[in-house]
């Protein structure tokens, strides 16, 4: 009967050390997006110029860079479930809205030459539902 109440103990804090290690690692993930999340959102919350509007396009092909993002035949970065961002701008001059691969492309000192002191607002931002990083974030010039 020891031996029985023993393997019923064992088997109880094999149990409870499992769920402890699973409940840490969704803490460790829930507290790394947020982290990352944090960069992005403080652009995303307010009225930003176009100079930080590249800087934060920057920061979005590094980071798809970095996690090994692969691009299609239109040099365009294709999303995955987990950790790939996308940043589309609107401008005023145009019903077009253009991609940040396509800006980039173009070059970095031409697209702040034009519009380093011209404001930009977020309008939208999509989170991917597995890791919760920000996925999509669409600026439209004001």
């Amino acid at each position: 009967m020891k031996k029985n109440l023993l393997i019923l103990l064992g088997i109880f804090i094999l149990i409870i050390a499992i769920l402890f290690f699973i409940y840490n690692n969704y803490i460790k993930v829930i507290i790394l997006s947020q982290q990352s999340n944090k960069e992005y959102e403080n652009y995303t919350e307010n009225t930003v110029l176009g100079s930080s509007l590249m800087t934060l396009i920057n920061k979005a092909i590094d980071r798809n860079e970095k996690n090994g993002i692969e691009k299609n035949n239109k040099n365009l970065y294709i999303e995955n479930n987990e950790n790939s961002i996308k940043i589309e701008i609107k401008f005023l001059e145009s019903d077009k809205i253009f991609q940040m691969e396509t800006i980039s492309n173009l070059g970095s000192e031409e697209f702040i030459k034009n519009y380093n002191s011209r404001k930009f607002n977020c309008t939208k931002k999509e989170y991917h539902q597995k890791t919760k990083h920000i996925k999509y974030i669409l600026f439209e010039e004001i």
